[in-house]
């Protein structure tokens, strides 16, 4: 469809066939009870399977009831117009198949629509056989994405895969003939679509050909399901279209794409309780725990999580980032447990961090339920962008067998791997997850001279650079910790001797952060220098914000002392208080209604080495106090985005700092961190040699020099952190070489120490 004057352009906002249809749609639903009817159901569709997605958010229902209505129209009448000139249409047995589920018949709403149109709606979609049968499943999922704003989709986690990846993992799986695909979350169905593909592929070296092959046996072993109604209609679509020219004239095929909920969790009569597969593949939804509203969290808790053991964080791991879990993990769980035969082989797309950080655990536990699964291959695009700007994170394809099986090798034994080129390792891994590893890793990278193409796996093979190599988990003894390179940077993993601590959660940050009216408005006593993200650079601060903390450690603030002592500071609270209240999390049930999370004596140590655990920038900094013109000097509080390590002694945080800054420290977390939201959590940088400071000479010459260091950024802050971070200082890269080589040495004497042992 991109191909014709009838493309993806002509149906985004402001485009002719798109605004065409708006102005229709307006009249039609001034004067048509059954439009609000059908956005009434539509919407509770929705908070059923999702919540109240709408919720505090700035996007309305009606305008979303709108943007879909429209997707699903264009979809519909190319499904017409498929069936007028291919002769080809897709059979629905099932009532509940996609956007018809309604009591009110979306088709019958968009045949109401047409006929209010200024012009036959032919003339505003493809309808010739030629451009028909140029338009894929790719072209399906991109109107979706163009027609529906990102800001809808981003509530639902919903981007369509590019063709390449998905003929990847296909690849990668080979399907026999026979053999059933599934994707449970199929979207625009371009898995699916790329199953059929292969089938037709392998139909043209058939003396028949192609036109040869039955489309009832061919749409018989794939499968989908989507909660989405107008994805499951555009997977239909994308079906049909993958079987152009050679079906034309098959009159209606059965689809087994269905509407409803593939991982179970609404409470219904499961309607898939019979479907099985022997590859399931696809690309679950990327929505983070925190995004989820509360019912469907209690569902995801309450059913595959407990039963399956998907979400092992429990008390404070959970309220300190961990919640931002990816629901992607969980899903293509319980996707394995419910519908994977015996046998069987998946793929699924998911973020790349989950190679290392700890949303990724339970995924590389390599078992679900009581199933063990072993890890084929993984394929990483990092910084590739297949999603385009959809996505901010990185993707990775990741392909495992069900290693319970008592069967032989499958179907994708080395006899397959041509079509994917061989990799480090033949044929599946062993039935338990240590004869997983080294596991095939395959890193693809961008080339300067060509733009990437992911229309398609010979565009990728094509435009992409590609390097084969293997993972090995940091501890061989579990494969549940961070999967890395196996000839990455390892040497400074080893026993940390110190607890990380997470900085003040700033779940209420308009009330708690004082600007200069509210420092005129309340007391100064509890107001402190208060870092964020912006704040620190490698081995120095660059200024500081002030942040109200109105007790010494969460769950023991006393309010009538705090009145007493600091009037007007409570009364600014109380005037709060309605806000300070409505704060979701448990933990400030019963506790003082200003409460803060993440306060302890640690926080009022006399030093801290910070780092800002969000995105990926390995800046660690020794503060203490700042002198504050207004409050005069008080000591720093790290901030919501940032983990330190709380000493009293000066010496042991600058030893700390120094290590943490060193170059062989900051390859090893370049190679075992997830590069992703929470880089360096507690859990990355806990994993890192960090021995107790005993003052010996090694640990003091490593102190002095970042001692140094810090006493060089400070005579750069003067201007702005762009202009600081473009900077070359010579009197501290000279420092910051004498602290590498002392790491080095450090390095060298321990890994000496355990050869001899």
């Amino acid at each position: 469809m991109t191909r014709t004057r009838h493309g993806v352009d002509d149906w985004t906002p402001g485009g002719v066939a798109h605004d065409r249809y708006r102005a229709a749609l307006a009249t039609r639903r001034e004067a048509d009870g059954r439009f609000e009817r059908a956005r009434t159901e539509w919407t509770a569709h929705l908070k059923r399977h999702h919540g109240d997605v709408f919720d505090g958010v700035d996007r309305d229902s009606d305008r979303a009831f709108a943007d879909v209505l429209t997707c699903d129209f264009v979809v519909s009448r190319l499904q017409r117009a498929v069936a007028d000139a291919f002769g080809l249409a897709a059979e629905v047995p099932d009532p509940t198949a996609d956007a018809d589920a309604f009591s009110v018949r979306w088709n019958d709403l968009h045949d109401a629509v047409a006929a209010e149109l200024d012009v036959d709606w032919r003339s505003l979609v493809p309808t010739g056989r030629d451009a028909l049968s140029e338009t894929t499943a790719t072209d399906v999922g991109a109107l979706y994405e163009a027609v529906v704003p990102r800001a809808t989709r981003l509530l639902l986690g919903e981007y369509y895969t590019p063709r390449g990846l998905a003929e990847l993992a296909l690849a990668e799986l080979d399907p026999a003939p026979g053999e059933t695909v599934l994707d449970p979350g199929c979207g625009a169905g371009v898995f699916l679509a790329a199953a059929v593909g292969r089938r037709l592929d392998e139909a043209a070296g058939s003396p028949a050909g192609p036109a040869g092959a039955d489309p009832a046996e061919l749409l018989a072993d794939v499968a989908g399901v989507d909660l989405n109604p107008v994805a499951v209609r555009s997977a239909r679509l994308a079906l049909l279209l993958e079987l152009l020219p050679a079906a034309a004239g098959a009159g209606r095929v059965a689809v087994p794409v269905r509407l409803g909920d593939a991982v179970g969790l609404t409470g219904a009569p499961d309607p898939f309780a019979d479907l099985t597969a022997d590859v399931v593949v696809g690309n679950p939804p990327w929505v983070t725990w925190d995004r989820l509203a509360d019912p469907v969290k209690t569902r995801w808790r309450e059913g595959p999580i407990d039963d399956l053991d998907l979400f092992p964080h429990r008390g404070a791991d959970a309220r300190l980032g961990f919640g931002n879990d990816d629901v992607s993990v969980a899903f293509a769980a319980t996707a394995l447990h419910r519908y994977l035969r015996p046998g069987g082989r998946a793929g699924f797309v998911l973020k790349r961090d989950l190679r290392s950080g700890p949303a990724g655990r339970s995924l590389r536990r390599l078992r679900v339920g009581d199933r063990p699964l072993a890890l084929r291959r993984v394929h990483d695009f990092g910084g590739l962008a297949p999603f385009g700007e959809q996505v901010s994170s990185d993707a990775a394809l990741y392909l495992f067998d069900d290693a319970g099986a008592e069967a032989g090798t499958s179907a994708t034994d080395a006899d397959h791997r041509d079509d994917v080129d061989a990799g480090a390792v033949d044929g599946p891994p062993d039935a338990d997850a240590g004869g997983s590893f080294p596991a095939p890793l395959v890193d693809w990278r961008g080339r300067d001279d060509v733009a990437p193409a992911f229309d398609s796996l010979a565009g990728l093979r094509a435009t992409l650079d590609r390097t084969e190599t293997a993972l090995v988990p940091v501890d061989a003894d579990d494969p549940a910790t961070a999967w890395v390179r196996a000839d990455a940077e390892r040497r400074a993993l080893g026993p940390c001797a110190y607890t990380i601590r997470h900085g003040v959660k700033d779940d209420a940050k308009a009330v708690f952060s004082v600007d200069d009216e509210t420092l005129a408005r309340i007391e100064p006593d509890h107001v402190y220098p208060y870092l964020r993200s912006k704040h620190v650079v490698k081995y120095g601060l660059f200024g500081h914000d002030r942040f109200l903390v109105p007790l010494r450690r969460t769950g023991a603030g006393d309010p009538e002392a705090l009145a007493r002592a600091s009037p007007r500071t409570y009364a600014y609270l109380d005037e709060h208080r309605e806000r300070l209240e409505a704060r979701g999390s448990s933990w400030y049930d019963d506790e003082p209604f200003y409460d803060l999370f993440g306060l302890g004596p640690y926080t009022w140590s006399e030093y801290k080495v910070v780092w800002c655990r969000l995105g990926f920038k390995p800046h660690f900094a020794v503060v203490s106090t700042v002198d504050d013109p207004e409050l005069g000097e008080k000591p720093v509080v790290p901030g919501d985005h940032f983990m330190f390590v709380a000493t009293d002694d000066e010496a042991e945080a600058h030893y700390l700092a120094a290590l943490l800054n060193s170059a062989p420290y900051q390859r090893c977390l370049r190679e075992t961190a997830s590069q992703g939201k929470a880089t360096l959590s507690a859990t990355v940088v806990s994993r890192l040699f960090l021995p107790a400071y005993e003052g010996d000479d090694v640990q003091r010459e490593l102190a002095a020099r970042s001692r140094e260091a810090h006493e060089i950024v400070p005579d750069y802050t003067d201007r702005s952190k762009r202009a600081y971070n473009r900077l070359t200082i010579p009197e501290l890269d000279a420092v910051q070489a004498e602290i590498d080589r002392i790491a080095e040495a450090f390095l060298a004497r321990r890994n000496g120490k355990n050869e001899n042992a």
